[in-house]
């Protein structure tokens, strides 16, 4: 028993029925092992949960190719966020307890940060933007998942033909629009004075 097959196991149970399904019983049946097994392989349920969230997001953080221009930069974070996220629900879940963690989580933030100050702004004012772009992406995510793919399809139709989105609803343009606000607003208080954006 290793701590990268228990892991592995782990990862695919908390995608398929969130992070409280991970537990020592179902992963010793899975693994084909006894629960205490598990346990000294891991050294408790809490620390298991923490380690396979880290390992998710330390290996897609420690994937990333930075590109140089600041907007770039975070379009390149909010995809990669959007796309970690997507691939593995129980990130966001997890994420909705306490910040995120791993190698590198640290670093990105501040990338981005970094990226957002080299565009002009001070460092209040870069490490909200940050939080806006992060909300945004957390916040796509998190009705995607919780509403699904067809979920406008699933009104009647009287209540469909009323939506803003009856003639637009496509999560990726949704997302992509929504992001080029998001930069743009940025880009917008880059240039303006330091009063006017507060």
């Amino acid at each position: 028993m290793t701590v990268d097959a228990v892991l592995a196991a782990a990862i695919e149970i908390a995608d398929d029925r969130g992070l409280d399904a991970v537990t020592f019983r179902v992963l010793a049946d899975r693994l084909g092992v006894s629960p205490m097994a598990i346990h000294r392989t891991t050294g408790g349920i809490e620390a298991l949960q923490h380690a396979l969230v880290s390992r998710i997001v330390g290996e897609v953080t420690q994937s990333v190719e930075w590109p140089d221009d600041w907007r770039d930069v975070v379009e390149t974070f909010a995809r990669s966020l959007r796309d970690l996220l997507m691939r593995h629900p129980v990130v966001l879940e997890a994420h909705r307890r306490a910040p995120l963690v791993g190698p590198g989580a640290d670093d990105v933030a501040h990338r981005v940060v970094a990226a957002l100050r080299s565009a002009g702004l001070d460092e209040e004012a870069a490490a909200y933007a940050y939080g806006a772009v992060h909300d945004f992406v957390t916040g796509h995510v998190a009705v995607r998942l919780g509403r699904g793919e067809l979920e406008l399809f699933a009104l009647p139709p009287e209540r469909r033909a009323a939506s803003v989105f009856a003639d637009h609803h496509d999560y990726d343009r949704r997302f992509a629009v929504g992001l080029g606000f998001v930069i743009g607003g940025i880009a917008a208080a880059t240039t303006a004075p330091h009063e006017d954006r507060r």
